[in-house]
């Protein structure tokens, strides 16, 4: 396991990654700077890999962040997206899960947002 810090919108999170081929090359192009979106309590942003969704799955936890080969974006679950019908996130497609990261509830509603997105910064953890 390793740990990585995200900063989105100017809020730090500390990320726990799973040990896979899929995080090492993760963990390989940091650090980096980028744009998000949200999509209801979701926040997702571009990352520079192109591999198949080597363990997808349909079903997510709030504290989950992942890898949608879609995009591919990195994904942080906060809480339900629009295909929501309850408080559990639910996906657009299948992600494979790369691990977990703790937050506050009022964190989603702090990050910063642009006109072009939310600001992400994504750095090896210390």
């Amino acid at each position: 396991m390793s740990n990585i810090r995200i900063n989105v919108g100017g809020v730090d999170f500390v990320v726990t990654l799973n040990s896979s081929p899929l995080t090492e090359k993760l963990l390989g192009l940091l650090p980096y700077e980028t744009m998000g979106e949200t999509w209801g309590k979701e926040v997702y942003f571009p990352v520079d890999l192109s591999v198949d969704n080597p363990e997808p799955v349909s079903d997510v936890k709030v504290g989950d962040i992942a890898y949608w080969p879609d995009g591919p974006d990195i994904c942080m679950f906060f809480g339900p997206t629009p295909k929501s019908t309850g408080e559990a996130p639910v996906l657009a497609s299948p992600v494979t899960v790369i691990g977990t990261f703790q937050f506050s509830p009022e964190d989603f509603d702090r990050m910063e947002r642009r006109r072009n997105g939310i600001l992400v910064n994504v750095e090896a953890g210390q």
